[in-house]
């Protein structure tokens, strides 16, 4: 073989080598973050985005590191995180309570992961690469009231059922708030409050945001127009809402099953989950819940129900069960969503189940990266020999025409 034969043929193996090992960029929006004025034994979060350059779905990892890192916590220690799906992870901090006053910093190390770990059926290996979150903690002495309640509002209702007044309220301070909140309920020419309430039972973490729902009888109030004052009173916020009280079934009671999703295929034991999405399109807020049943052929495996769930007005929200398949087979997952003496429409999915067995295609992608390491090398060393070969011969053959 000629030495620009063994070039080419060295060539192309870098660039095979090259499409079995990628480099992935990891990104995090802000680079930066502080966490000011925070009480010792008090709590602070706040989030980034975690961005990666990859379409597929690559796994990072977050680890803690610096002066600060006993103080951390974080929404997820591993996650995944593709191009057009980026992740908010939400990162919280927790002073001891013996530490002083003062700045103090770290940083988290977000890494994706190596060798494809994790990555199930893509045998091409990805070299880790990391970034680091600065990361600096403010610690004061200083306690700091300060919120905000906003987005108030209320339907109107049957009589005989709640009235149920809603508001999100956003603490700014760095001690934790319990609201005290009064509802004063007028009449309709608002010169007589028939009826005052007093709630404080709820708390919100310093930094973070709840939302509220303060629920008011009705029962001693009569068909009619009512004005009501929802007063924040930490929040120095108040707000005039006004409602009706309606005839026993003036109020259309409408709900949707949009579906029931879950893992098309499983093997024997595996633990699948289940979600139902239902949503409420009607005039008022439902109390619902799930039941079905899980069938394979004419035989009943297994009766799945939840709670009760509270469902608000044009609003969907969704069921989680749980079904573990102890045989295999075409399995069918049926049932309704029953509210307010009502139920839907039955709705169905398909779980085909198959035995357990060893997956030799599994087992072929997990050695396929060390094979090719390996015949690479070994192939690189054939050509180095080659090559050492050709250099000797050819250096004979110029010392015969030299003599």
């Amino acid at each position: 073989m000629s030495e620009q034969k063994i070039v080419i043929v060295v060539f192309l193996l870098f660039v095979i080598s090259l499409s079995v090992v990628s480099a992935v960029n990891v990104g995090i929006s802000p680079a930066t973050m502080t966490f000011e004025n925070v009480l010792r034994n008090g709590y602070s979060e706040k989030s980034v985005v975690v961005s990666v350059d990859s379409e597929e779905e690559i796994f990072v990892s977050a680890q803690p590191r610096g002066e600060i890192a006993g103080w951390m916590n974080y929404s997820s220690e591993n996650f995944t995180v593709s191009k057009e799906e980026p992740y908010s992870l939400k990162i919280a901090i927790n002073p001891p309570g013996d530490v002083p006053n003062g700045n103090y910093t770290g940083f988290l190390r977000v890494m994706t992961a190596e060798l494809g770990e994790g990555v199930e059926g893509n045998a091409v290996s990805i070299v880790r690469t990391a970034l680091d979150l600065s990361i600096t903690v403010e610690i004061t002495d200083i306690e700091i009231r300060d919120c905000r309640a906003y987005e108030f509002s209320v339907e109107s209702v049957e009589k005989g059922d709640d009235v149920v007044f809603k508001f999100n309220v956003v603490n700014n301070g760095n001690i934790i708030l319990t609201p005290r909140v009064v509802i004063d309920i007028w009449d309709r020419d608002q010169v007589e409050i028939l009826k005052s309430e007093e709630f404080s039972d709820k708390k919100v973490l310093p930094t973070t945001e709840d939302d509220f729902s303060v629920s008011v009888s009705s029962d001693n109030l009569d068909l009619g127009q009512y004005w009501a004052d929802v007063s924040v009173i930490d929040c120095y916020v108040k707000q005039t809402l006004t409602f009706d009280v309606l005839e026993p079934g003036a109020l259309k009671t409408e709900g949707v099953l949009l579906t029931i999703l879950n893992n098309k295929t499983a093997e024997v034991g595996d633990t699948v989950p289940i979600e139902v999405g239902f949503k409420n399109t009607g005039e008022k807020e439902l109390l619902a819940y799930f039941k079905g049943k899980v069938t394979l052929g004419d035989r009943i495996v297994d009766v799945l129900e939840t709670d009760k769930m509270s469902v608000p007005v044009d609003t969907t929200e969704h069921f989680n069960l749980f079904f573990t398949p102890a045989e295999e087979g075409k399995h069918i997952i049926s049932g309704r969503v029953f509210y307010n003496n009502k139920k839907t429409f039955e709705s169905s999915s398909v779980l085909e189940v198959f035995s357990k067995a060893f997956s030799f295609k599994g087992f072929l992608g997990w050695l396929f990266v060390p094979i090719i390491y390996a015949i690479l090398i070994l192939l690189i060393g054939f050509l180095f020999f080659k090559i050492r070969k050709e250099r000797k011969l050819y250096s004979s053959k110029l010392r015969q025409l030299g003599k």
